[in-house]
Order: structure tokens, then sequence, then C-alpha cells
């Protein structure tokens, strides 16, 4: 295993050709890795050898989250993200060269409501939440939404349970948290996934440069946010106000409450590691840690108490929320070049077809004749579909058989022979049938239309009056009206008899 500090530097020379190391020094990193500093012609370099397979994992995974972090994300940082130079084998595993970060660390511990500090982590923050998915979708990196965040807390919590070590007041307290629907109604960012102090590097209170990249994905902004609690919630909370400020958030109760769920599962995920690894003294330091969360609230309990407890949002928070919802122009055409063309294909189609296109009504017809010719073409519609006898096909009667004008059948005679209708029975030789249009070439909106054209096109009858069936009545014969006289003006029986006596 390579361990000594001029190992890695012939090992970075290896992996990075053309390298010229003028010289190294050991370097205090990550726990399972062996690394030195290198000191190169224009900077300093980092080389590190991974000594366990969980460590050699997590490489990888920052390998590729520094892969996804082309040069257009990270001109959008305002701080320094290490470059990956090259690699080679070394035995089992592999060496990696990288750039050095320089700054200072601390401990997060040592912040303060009030430090100067605050500021430059939240903007840190608030620019790697701000970084485009595209990041991740194009680096191959994972993508979480809410529900999955959600039902991942929920597999924790039920792990911890089935150690039977978990107490039941931070068992109800953490099933509360991950049933709230409201908790989780949130859109996923890119999350650096595993930000805390140790990960950060300052210099006269600016934040200069951000290590440990494996666990980039799209995910929860507030896993990127709990690790403040170590240092009290209102430390939380004035990174939370600058957080806000920084990407005009809006509210952050919600953001709140999930970012003191996870770091309460931290404690939760440090018992199921001691459980796997089988080691006593991480059990009991995390049963131990457990028990002193079971008589306090916790800024997860205070939290969930704030969320339910606050009150309406206020006139600048609902602005900030409305300004959240992105706005879409109108005028953009989202369509593309191919389904443009479509469309314009299916205009010309209906511009030519005439079966799309509805007669117009003649300019110079009246509003009613307009009317009338639109309830022909409907009556017309209804004839054929209904399979009506075309009127041009019956025979017209001649002769002595032709209909008289309003004489109908003489009530002396009646039918005579076999011949027919005698003229006398209203049949007559001079009354010819009446020139009835034909159907195709006028046409009628009701019936009543037809038999007032009918009627008006059929001569007068020239039969005697003595001769028709029925005689016509005069309005002198016609019987008058009876008048309803109103029921206090009627005569009572008695006074119809007229005055007795008196």
């Amino acid at each position: 295993m390579a361990s000594i500090p001029f190992t890695l530097a012939a090992l970075a020379t290896s992996a990075v050709p053309g390298l010229v190391v003028s010289g190294v020094r050991g370097h205090d990193g990550e726990e399972g890795f062996s690394s030195a500093i290198l000191a190169g012609e224009d900077a300093e370099l980092l080389v590190r050898v991974p000594r366990t397979q969980a460590a050699e994992v997590q490489q990888s995974a920052e390998l590729l989250g520094l892969a996804a972090l082309t040069d257009g994300p990270r001109d959008r940082l305002p701080f320094a993200v290490p470059r990956t130079l090259g690699m080679t084998r070394a035995g089992d595993t592999r060496a990696v060269v990288s750039t050095a970060i320089d700054g200072e660390r601390f401990a997060v511990e040592d912040l303060a409501d009030d430090a100067l500090l605050l500021q430059p982590i939240a903007e840190a923050i608030a620019a790697i939440h701000e970084l485009p998915h595209t990041v991740a979708l194009q680096g191959g990196l994972p993508t979480r939404s809410a529900q999955d965040l959600r039902l991942r807390a929920t597999r924790v919590i039920d792990r911890a349970e089935r150690t039977r070590l978990l107490p039941e007041t931070i068992l109800r307290r953490w099933q509360q948290a991950v049933e709230s629907a409201e908790l989780w109604d949130f859109s996923p960012t890119m999350v650096h996934g595993s930000l805390d102090a140790e990960q950060l590097r300052v210099a006269e209170d600016r934040v200069v440069g951000v290590l440990g990249w494996s666990e980039l994905s799209i995910g929860d902004p507030a896993a990127d946010l709990c690790w403040l609690l170590g240092a009290g919630p209102e430390v939380l909370e004035g990174v939370l106000v600058r957080y806000g400020a920084a990407r005009n958030a809006g509210s952050s109760g919600t953001l709140r409450t999930r970012a003191a769920l996870y770091h309460e599962l931290e404690v939760a995920r440090w018992l199921l590691h001691g459980v796997e690894v089988h080691d006593a003294s991480v059990v009991d330091d995390a049963v131990a840690m457990l028990d002193r969360m079971v008589g306090v609230t916790g800024p997860l309990g205070a939290a969930m108490l704030a969320q339910v407890a606050r009150p309406p949002l206020g006139e600048h928070e609902a602005i900030a929320l409305l300004d959240e919802v992105p706005h879409v122009p109108d005028a953009v055409d989202h369509r593309s070049d191919t389904a443009a063309f479509e469309a314009l294909d299916e205009d010309r189609m209906f511009g030519v077809d005439t079966d799309f296109i509805e007669p117009l009504p003649d300019e110079d017809a009246t509003p009613a004749e307009a009317g009338t010719a639109d309830a022909a073409a409907a009556d017309t519609d209804a004839a054929e579909a209904a399979g009506s006898t075309d009127l041009t096909g019956v025979a017209e009667p001649s002769g002595a058989a032709g209909l008289s004008g309003a004489a109908g059948l003489s009530g002396a005679d009646g039918l005579s022979g076999a011949d027919g209708l005698s003229g006398a029975a209203g049949l007559s030789d001079a009354a010819d049938v009446a020139q009835v249009p034909d159907a195709q070439d006028t046409a009628y909106t009701s019936d009543a239309s037809f038999r007032a054209a009918t009627a008006a096109d059929v001569p007068e009858s020239d039969t005697p009056e003595s001769e028709q069936l029925t005689e016509p009545i005069s309005d002198d014969e016609l019987p008058a009206p009876r008048k309803r006289i109103p029921a206090f003006l009627r005569l009572r029986p008695e006074d119809e008899a007229g005055p007795t006596g008196r």
C-alpha cells in the first residue's frame, strides 16, 4: 500500500505525464485515505490513495461528481472546486491527482448567530442549489424527487425501529414528520449532499473552496443545511434568512423542519452503523444521544410546532412566492420545426378541400331569403335521409279525372262507373290539375307555407254552390259569443221573480 509521501509523489508523476514535483509533504486528509501535498511548477497538487473499500467507492463517486462540474457550472460558483488531473494504478486500488484547495478549516461549534461567516456560507449553499439540473442529468448523477427523499427517510426510521433501541417518543416524532404531506411538498434542487464544516475552506471570512463532491445530485436543499444545527438553532435561522435572500426563496418553514429531521436522523444512521459492524461502543453512544433527545423537544419538535402555529404569509412573503413561479411568455412558440410544418400542411388542406368550407350567403340576399334558403337546404337533406318520393315521378291526372278547384266529391252522384269520378262529382273537365310547384323547384320551410302556396295557385271552383257537399255559412248565421257575467252581478233566484208584495 502506498503510504509514504515520496511513494505518493512517484505515483503522481505516473498519473500526470510531464508533472515536475519540487517538493512533497504529508497531508492530514480524510479518514480512509493516504494523501500528500505536492509542490508543482504552478500550484500545489493533492494525491490520494484509498485504504478501504468504502473509501474507494467514495472516491469513485467523487470523480463522477467533479466530472459533471464542467467549466460552465464552475463559473457559477463563488468558490474553488478541485479539478482531477489524472489517475494511475496503486496496487489493488488507484491513486488520483487533483488540484489542492487553499484555505483554513473551522469547527461548526465556533459559529455564532452574528458571525461574519454566515453570509458567505449562505451564499455558497445558495450558489450550489442554483446550479441547473442539467449538471446531474448530463453527468449521470442521481436524481431524486421529493417523494423519493420522503421514502428514503421513512426507510431509515423503519430500520432504526427494528433495532428495538429507538425510544417511543422519538419514533412518534419522526413518523409524524414523514407523514406530513405539506412538509414534503417542495422542488428538489442540485445539492452537495455531504456538506459540513469539514468540506469548507475559508479565508478572511470568505468561503474559498468546497471539497467532497461524492454526493452531488438532485435532492433536498435541506440536506445541505442540517449540519448548521450543530452550532444551534439560532445559527441555522441566521443562515436561512440570508439563504432566502440570496435565492429569493420566500418562506423557509418546511425547509427548517426537514433540516431538523435530517439532523436527528444522523443519530439513527450512527445507531444502524454500530449495529451493522457489531460495535458496542458505537451503539451505546447512539443510544445515549437518543435518550438525551427524549426529554427535550429539540430542533425538530420546535420546528414542527412553529410550522403548525405559524401566522399567515405576509405581503412580502406572498410576493416572493409568486416570484418563484416561472413565467412563460405567451408569444413563445414551443413547437418544433416539424410540428410547425405539419400545422402548415393542415391549414393548406383545410383551405383547399371544399368539405371543410361552409358556403357563404349571398350578399344581395335579404336576411329572410337567407333564412329561407337555409331552411330549404335542411328540409331537402331531411327528405333525402328519410327516402321521400320525388313528386316528378307521379303521373298527373288528365281529362275528366282532373281535380276541381275547391269542389270535393258531389253529394248526389258520388263515384260513377268504372271510369273513375264523374265531372258532376267534383271532377271537372274544365278544372284541370292545380299547378303544384315541383319539390325540386321550390322549397317550403313548413307545411303551413306549402298549403298557403298551393291554395294561392289553385283557381277558384266553377261548381255551383248547390252541388257542393256543404253550404257556406255567413257571418250572420254564426252564434253570438256568450258573455260571462261576473258572479256578483248575477241575479239570485228570488230576485229573478221580481218584487213580491212590496
